[in-house]
């Protein structure tokens, strides 16, 4: 690997026809390595660290040809991922900059500039300053088309425009606005850049040109994008007509959704997974498509519903979604998209094309789209979207970043980026700018498409307020619309009493949050590799169990059950039947399947929302064989356990399973009716919960819990995790 590394070096001498560099990595003598180009800041240099493996560890200093004046021997960090690995340094200062931002504030600067990094280090004077509230990417008109664009530290911005053969057109000035108003953001223009063009320029393309120097600028997408050019590089101009569809579903009378969430039976797919494989039936041209998982009369080689089918028959009040929004794209050697779940997003607002039958039209993936959502609607189903604001992609190239360097991300002092994610870097949501983004995000997809609820990924990555805020602004629309998430603790960018995290449930009201308790008291605990029984095991749990029944409250401080999203299987880890697998590789077929029916039983008996995976009702796999003669091999196992690149033979559905499980299937769609319909599994309030449900019979090693209702259609349950059976009396 070349391990390149660009370098920007400042001196108060300005003589750089002096200076060179000297690179090394541990344990190797060094080389001379030499700048060649000027900018505003000093010269540049890009220089390679040749080695077998990526180095994330380098060495460098700069010196005097002669070698009479040297700087500090910097140890720089290099990243992963998609970072160009520019650094700045500055004579005379000992710290390696991550960016060009925070080394302009160095002491030892010829022209130092103090607050060139408030907008990382002091966001909150930040947004009173440049803070805006007004509506920005673009309106059409029929007459004229309006664009805004938030950059407030950009010297200048040219709007370019794109015709139908994506041919530059025309290249306008924007205006910087020029009203100040600290106190109504509304009003507070002077960071926005306006561009009015007069006639229709539907179906154009554009691009903002943004100059961050005089001489030096980028261009980027429109952060508010919503459709792209073919050629998936362009932001692209709609008129309302060309987001128009006739199969849209008045969401004003959404009947399909629920006034008490804690009846919702939320199912979990990929658009990909759920209809890829060619024993779905259905058509070839839609599989692994909207249109595909909205398609009806599907059935397997022995006649049973499959895909849009079978999850009617099932009676799911709500599917969840695997991220749909345009995320990043790798490619197999043949030019095939590689499967990937999603969670690398590049544009929040724009359905993502693969998905789509007609890839030669770019208004399909609306249209496709706002189809299948509106079947699902028809049938009586709620559509939630899985949302993935806490980190984008690219940490350089997303249009956050090349419109406002440094601001949309939680940054370090040195001017890298932190990195709860895990994934190269985190939003900063308590930003005001990518806060009103997250909100403006959910409640263009609430109100454009019907959409039914929110899950948010790595929600614990976000700030309480931002939440909240969101949770406000889905109420102006419907008071009905779900909101749940991922309430780890994450990062280390906010204070613990800051985050929306499960901990601080009691400062989000209906805001929900996945109850891994209750998962890891069912089915066990799976961190990392390591797996421990749970109560389907046989593991001592009944304690746990008995108080994931009456709605975990024991666990966080919950102010409602419909806080509790309550799951023993999502797509993260193993399935349920594989992890069954693993624990319990002696037991039959017919125990694996007690096992399972018990787990299903006791998540659909907690108090909350229910959440289930696609397949958890008949025993879906992901363990696909690969070895020789058959035989599972690490990686199949690997694959199994975390699936999200894996090939279409791991992660596609097999239909010929509800064939296979016609009684387990059965049992599960009448587990799920009674969470829907009976009174006695979704109490609104714990107070209710108290006064109606009992526990019975859980004491420790028991190996059994009951659970008695007051006044209800059922009186009394017995789980038993030693007969592995559920009993209903």
């Amino acid at each position: 690997m070349d391990n390149q590394l660009t370098v920007h070096f400042h001196s108060r001498q300005a003589n750089y026809d002096n200076y060179s560099m000297w690179k090394w990595i541990d344990g190797y003598w060094g080389e001379d390595a030499y700048f060649s180009d000027l900018d505003d800041f000093g010269a540049i240099g890009q220089i390679s660290y040749p080695a077998d493996r990526f180095l994330d560890s380098v060495h460098l200093l700069v010196k005097t040809n002669d070698w009479e004046q040297q700087t500090a021997d910097f140890q720089i960090r290099r990243f992963l991922g998609d970072s160009p690995n520019h650094i700045w340094l500055v004579e005379g200062d000992q710290q390696v900059y991550y960016s060009k931002q925070v080394a302009l504030t160095s002491p030892f600067l010829s022209k130092p500039h103090d607050s060139a990094f408030d907008m990382a280090i002091r966001s909150q004077d930040f947004d009173y300053k440049w803070g805006f509230q007004g509506w920005l990417g673009y309106q059409h008109q029929e007459e004229q088309t309006q664009f805004r664009l938030w950059s407030p530290l950009a010297h200048r911005v040219e709007l370019l425009l794109f015709d139908q053969n994506l041919e530059v057109s025309a290249s306008y000035n924007m205006a910087r606005g020029q009203d100040v108003n600290f106190d109504n953001h509304q009003m507070n223009t002077h960071g926005v850049w306006f561009a009015t063009l007069d006639g229709d320029w539907s179906g154009y393309s554009y691009l903002y040109r943004v100059y961050h120097e005089k001489d030096y600028y980028q261009d980027s997408c429109d952060p508010y994008t919503i459709a792209l050019s073919l050629d998936q590089k362009k932001s692209l101009i709609l008129s309302e007509a060309d987001r128009h569809s006739d199969r849209v579903v008045d969401a004003s009378q959404a009947t399909w959704r629920l006034e008490n969430p804690c009846s919702a039976v939320i199912c979990e797919m990929h658009i990909r997974d759920l209809t890829k494989s060619e024993i779905s039936g259905i058509a070839e041209h839609l599989r692994g498509t909207f249109l595909g998982a909205c398609q009806t009369g599907s059935k397997n080689a022995h006649g049973h519903s499959t895909a849009f089918d079978h999850i009617k028959k099932m009676g799911y009040t709500h599917v969840q979604l695997q991220p749909i929004f345009e995320h990043h794209k790798t490619y197999d050697w043949q030019g095939e998209i590689a499967y990937n779940w999603g969670y690398d997003p590049e544009h929040y607002n724009v359905p993502d094309r693969q998905f789509v039958s007609d890839k030669s039209n770019p208004l399909a993936p609306i249209h496709e789209l706002k189809e299948m959502i509106a079947s699902y609607h028809e049938a009586g189903i709620g559509v939630i979207m899985d949302v993935v604001y806490n980190h984008s992609y690219s940490s350089y190239s997303s249009p956050f970043q090349l419109t406002m360097p440094s601001y949309y991300y939680r940054m370090n002092p040195d001017g890298s980026f932190q990195d709860g994610s895990g994934c190269g870097n985190e939003t900063a949501s308590e930003k005001e700018m990518y806060r009103k983004y997250m909100i403006d995000s959910v409640t263009y997809w609430a109100e454009e498409f019907g959409i039914d609820g929110f899950r948010f990924d790595l929600m614990g990555l976000h700030d309480v307020t931002t939440m909240n805020a969101i949770r406000q602004a889905l109420d102006n629309i419907d008071t009905r619309i779900l909101i749940y998430g991922e309430g780890w603790d994450m990062g280390t960018g906010l204070a613990s009493h800051d985050k929306a995290m499960k901990s601080n449930a009691n400062q989000m009201p209906r805001i929900g949050f996945f109850n891994d308790n209750g998962r890891d008291a069912v089915k066990g605990a799976e961190v990392y590799g390591s797996l421990k029984a749970g109560f389907v095991s046989g593991a001592p749990l009944e304690w746990e169990i008995g108080q994931a029944l009456k709605a975990s409250r024991v666990f966080a401080p919950y102010l409602s059950p419909g806080q509790v999203v309550n799951y023993i299987e999502a797509h993260d880890n193993y399935n349920l039947n594989d992890l069954l697998t693993v624990l319990h590789p002696d037991d039959s077929q017919e125990q694996r399947r007690q096992r399972i029916l018990l787990a299903n039983a006791l998540n659909l008996s907690m108090q909350g929302m229910a959440f289930m995976q696609i397949g958890q009702e008949f025993m879906r796999s992901k363990i696909s064989a690969s070895g020789d003669n058959g035989q599972v091999t690490w990686e199949d196992m690997n694959y199994a356990m975390n699936s999200y690149n894996a090939p279409d033979r791991v992660n596609s559905i097999d239909w010929n399973q509800v064939s296979n499980e016609r009684d387990l299937i059965e049992a599960v769609a009448k587990w799920i009716s009674m969470k829907k319909n009976f009174p006695e599994f979704s109490k609104k309030s714990f107070t209710s919960i108290e006064k109606t449900v009992i526990l019975e019979e859980y004491s420790y090693e028991s190996g059994q819990v009951g659970l008695a209702f007051k006044d209800e259609k059922i009186s009394k349950i017995i789980f038993n995790n030693i007969e592995k059976t559920v009993k209903i009396y």
